[in-house]
């Protein structure tokens, strides 16, 4: 819906507007105004849509979830508008306490309605980018236990080994196992140096000799190259099957689709029907489907009309392969007799959606040992026949 393009770019010139005023002072009357001025269009949107559809269908319909997120934001911006316009001086003795800082959250909580934006059909490989790293998210998980393990481990040995005795520049930084896991963790991704600026195993090195810098050079490329390219690859399969199987699921949605696939089965009859010059529509569709069902289509109609994009944006609504447009003629032909009848283009087109499926060869496996069975019954048939009538001779 254009309602929907045009709150999208509101919401993302609000979230700009929310940056911009944590940066400047929050007293002036020019941002209340702005405030004021965005929670009434949202306010506004919430009316509208609410007398579309009705209270039941807006808050407890396909989008109730995000409706309802949406409708508490605006009760959030309403409350904080009350609050500052009604009582600034409790807003301005807050400022500086704790409190203040549950305030500034509740406002910042306004940006999630940038997850709005994400339904935009402009967006939809940006949502499908976070739905997969969301997929991976439990991955990523144990990535981190794992990586914790190691980095205990190693903060243990190097607590042991460095942590003991006061060596200036290094005992300060392994006195403690917290202390000690804290500084693997920063060597494990190359920060490994001193206030200063000096690596500290460049001191370990002088206190401890040439063993302990190998043990450390042999950690440093453990971490780097196995443990990181490890995760990184299982956290990269798992994104990508995340991904997948969200994309399988929504042209599965789509395959069910019982709207989408009457609308456009619909277009594709009223299309070849427009472009054959034997059969004219006087009315809709509907009303002569008694005639419609009669129809059959030259293969050369099929070929004309596959070449129309009204046609081959259907297609492509339906999940048809686009290799497969401009052999439709074919395909569809089940007697090879030159013409497609509006029953057979129909069942045709529902059988083409879709990737291919080992159903598909499954069935014509079985269909071709059916024929071969009665190929074989009327072979032995015929050959009796043939003795009775060489007997008979």
């Amino acid at each position: 819906m254009l309602i929907d393009s045009l709150m999208a770019s509101i919401i993302c010139i609000n979230a700009v507007f929310i940056g911009i005023q944590m940066d400047h002072s929050n007293s002036d009357v020019g941002w209340t105004l702005m405030d004021v001025l965005f929670s009434s269009i949202f306010i506004a949107e919430i009316i509208f849509k609410v007398n579309l559809h009705g209270v039941r269908g807006h808050f407890l319909g396909h989008m109730w979830m995000m409706n309802c997120f949406d409708a508490t934001l605006v009760i959030l911006d309403v409350f904080q508008l009350l609050l500052v316009m009604l009582f600034p001086q409790v807003r301005e003795a807050a400022e500086d306490m704790p409190s203040a800082s549950l305030f500034r959250i509740v406002r910042l909580i306004k940006i999630t309605r940038l997850l709005r934006v994400l339904q935009n059909e402009v967006f939809k490989d940006l949502l499908s980018m976070v739905q997969g790293i969301l997929g991976g998210m439990t991955t990523l998980a144990w990535s981190m236990v794992l990586f914790f393990l190691v980095i205990y481990v190693m903060a243990l040995l190097f607590r042991e080994f460095f942590g003991r005795k006061q060596r200036e520049n290094v005992f300060e930084f392994f006195n403690s196992v917290p202390r000690s896991m804290f500084t693997t963790f920063r060597c494990s991704f190359g920060d490994c140096s001193t206030a200063g600026g000096v690596p500290i195993f460049e001191y370990v090195n002088e206190y401890y000799g040439g063993a302990a810098s190998i043990f450390y050079c042999l950690f440093v490329f453990g971490v780097t190259i196995g443990i990181f390219n490890v995760i990184s690859a299982i956290f990269v399969e798992s994104t990508m099957a995340a991904a997948l199987s969200l994309q399988s699921s929504k042209k599965q949605q789509r395959l069910q689709d019982e709207k989408l696939w009457n609308s456009r089965i619909t277009q594709l009859i009223r299309n070849l029907v427009e472009v054959s010059q034997h059969h004219k529509l006087t009315g809709k569709l509907s009303a002569e489907v008694e005639d419609i069902v009669q129809v059959d289509f030259p293969g050369s109609v099929l070929d004309e009309a596959v070449k129309l994009p009204a046609v081959q944006e259907a297609l492509d609504d339906l999940d048809i392969d686009p290799a497969d447009h401009r052999y439709l003629s074919d395909f569809l032909d089940p007697d090879n007799g030159g013409s497609v009848g509006v029953i057979d283009f129909i069942d045709g087109i529902r059988r083409l959606r879709g990737d291919p499926r080992r159903s598909d060869i499954v069935s014509i496996d079985l269909m071709v040992r059916s024929i071969q069975k009665v190929l074989g019954n009327m072979e032995a048939k015929i050959s009796d026949i043939h003795e009775v009538i060489s007997g008979s001779e």
